[in-house]
């Protein structure tokens, strides 16, 4: 019965599970990574940078939008059936996702017209795809002494605040 009112708790009112997701969910603890017990979680990443918007010498910044998708398994999320389910990005809330941020970001957001651009797609062996679009502002120490025959050299490093938990896999396009 906890259980019950804690997942309804956080599911906004009005919203109703269907009975595959509501199903997967009972006993689900997002705040456990998954194989808690059994080593770390392999999280595939891929980047693509759709923009480079700004570039700010004054500030010494760069201005990005990005799409970044992840990749993990969580044993929990297995289901019976040979199709995904594609889910409604807010339901992300219910679930355990890498705590992946940006080095050196000085402000990014997640864009959210008409509704916050996130997808997650749950496969049957309980491999979890979320992907979501990004405009995130970096710091890049810039070097002008040359300038105008100066080259500048940005870096965008993604990184999880609990590396010994998680082993990550970039691939950047």
């Amino acid at each position: 019965m906890m259980e019950d009112s804690l997942l309804r708790a956080e599911v906004k009112e009005g919203d109703v599970l269907p009975p595959t997701i509501h199903k997967l969910m009972k006993g689900y603890n997002k705040y456990l990574r998954p194989f808690f017990d059994n080593g770390p979680v392999t999280v595939g990443m891929s980047l693509d940078i759709a923009s480079i918007d700004t570039i700010s010498e004054i500030n010494m910044d760069y201005t990005a939008t990005i799409f970044l998708r992840q990749r993990w398994t969580d044993e929990r999320l297995c289901f019976n059936g040979n199709k995904s389910l594609s889910l409604d990005g807010r339901l992300v809330e219910l679930l355990w996702v890498p705590d992946t941020f940006i080095v050196d970001s000085k402000k990014s957001f997640l864009h959210d017209i008409t509704v916050e651009n996130r997808l997650i797609r749950i496969f049957p062996n309980g491999t979890v795809l979320y992907a979501l679009r990004i405009t995130t502002t970096v710091a890049c120490n810039m070097d002008l002494t040359k300038y105008p025959m100066d080259k500048q050299t940005c870096t965008l490093q993604l990184e999880s605040c609990k590396t010994s938990a998680i082993t990550q896999h970039f691939s950047i396009n």
